[in-house]
């Protein structure tokens, strides 16, 4: 079989069309939950508090889903888990309707979808593995369409979600969220069972998150690509500092939409562009650029102006995701067939990880502080010293190189 014909063979619409789904109210999600928590509470720092134990949640349950994934699948397992986060969801208009809706049955809620969530974390990003394989151009083709769909679903949900927030009441965006999700599960129904490319192949998943640890460990510079993959992992900052810099400095919580969509745009330019350049080179260019971009994030609330700080995440945003591709084609590539579902797994552990430091780090720095701005001043020196070892680990990349990469 032709690599045309191979290209040509990848049936990728139930998976895309997912993703978008997904991403919609994802970022709905991530937006309206801080800004939830925080009016049940009085508390910007106790949300973010909140939103880091739910990292944590998260974190636990992307390493969990290895061996399920390993066990049944990544489809199987992406389709069910997807559905069960809808069906949490519609508890919160159901708690709303019902006059129940209290900060502990809140709370509870969102814990339960933050352990489903990382279910889905895992399993989204094994199914590349179990439709291509190691070939270098098709996980490129889905990786960066990927990226794609995903960024201009998170550039809808913000405006979404703002929208509802301005013309419609409070508990309609509550009800549009999960009905998202079932949708989503929907989609991924269309995924291919297998491939053509990796059907063939006498390849038995075993071993799940574990041995897919023990596999990471044991290979030193697999061990480095997903220490990368950590230190680049800072997205999950745009639903807390969207929410907050919009409320908390702007004192205008509906723009909470336009800051969270200029991340997501800078992601869907950054996609588009690491698709066009994918071939060239390593793409150790674009994990500098990465860094440069964190460098922008560091900076761009102090002016206290939505256009500087839209242009500063819209920046983090390009750079970012087009360093995060680079690490995720070069951990795919370096991830045998067996112990796929285990080592992406452990990989989402470690990024997620990385997120909880982040997220606890900004609960800290809104509870310490007695004025937004110096709140905002802690986070920025927070992210200057990522970027510097982003800086640092991108040498180190262009110093050992990998005949494989």
């Amino acid at each position: 079989m032709s690599p045309q014909a191979d290209t040509n063979s990848i049936r990728l619409g139930g998976l895309l069309s997912g993703v978008l789904l997904t991403q919609i109210v994802n970022s709905a999600v991530h937006l309206a939950q801080p800004l939830l928590v925080a009016d049940l509470s009085g508390s910007l720092g106790s949300a973010a508090f909140f939103a880091a134990f739910g990292t944590g949640v998260h974190m636990f349950g992307t390493f969990v889903a290895g061996w399920p994934t390993d066990r049944w699948g990544a489809r199987r397992v992406l389709v069910f888990s997807t559905l069960l986060r809808g069906i949490v969801l519609a508890g919160i208009p159901l708690a709303m309707a019902l006059g129940i809706a209290t900060l502990p049955v809140v709370m509870g809620l969102y814990t339960l979808e933050a352990l489903v969530r990382g279910y889905v974390d895992t399993a989204v990003h094994t199914v590349p593995l179990e439709m291509v394989g190691h070939r270098r151009d098709l996980l490129d083709r889905i990786n960066s369409r990927y990226e794609v769909v995903f960024e201009v679903g998170a550039v809808a949900g913000p405006l979404m979600l703002g929208g509802l927030m301005v013309w419609a009441d409070g508990i309609v965006p509550h009800i549009v969220i999960p009905i998202g999700f079932v949708l989503s599960a929907a989609c991924y129904l269309l995924i291919p069972r297998t491939s053509t490319l990796t059907a063939d192949t006498d390849v038995k998943p075993h071993g799940g998150s574990w041995a897919g640890l023990k596999y990471i460990v044991a290979h030193p510079y697999l061990l480095l690509v997903v220490v990368g993959l950590m230190l680049f992992h800072l997205y999950e900052l745009r639903k807390i500092l969207s929410a907050f810099f919009a409320k908390g400095l702007l004192h205008h919580p509906a723009e909470v939409g336009h800051v969270g969509a200029a991340f997501a745009l800078g992601g869907v330019v950054g996609s588009v562009l690491y698709a066009v350049t994918r071939h060239r080179k390593t793409g150790i260019g674009w994990v500098f650029a990465g860094a440069v971009g964190t460098v922008f994030l560091a900076v761009g609330w102090i002016p206290v102006n939505l256009p500087m700080m839209s242009v500063a995440v819209f920046i983090f945003g390009v750079g970012n995701v087009c360093a995060r591709l680079v690490l995720t084609r070069w951990r795919q590539e370096l991830t045998p067939l067996e112990h796929a579902g285990g080592v992406t797994a452990a990989s989402e552990f470690g990024r997620t990880a990385a997120s909880l430091g982040v997220a606890s780090a900004v609960g800290g720095a809104f509870s310490s502080s007695s004025s937004a701005y110096g709140a905002f001043g802690i986070v920025g020196g927070m992210l200057g010293l990522f970027a510097a070892a982003q800086f640092v680990l991108a040498r180190l990349y262009a110093r050992k190189g990998h005949p494989e990469l």
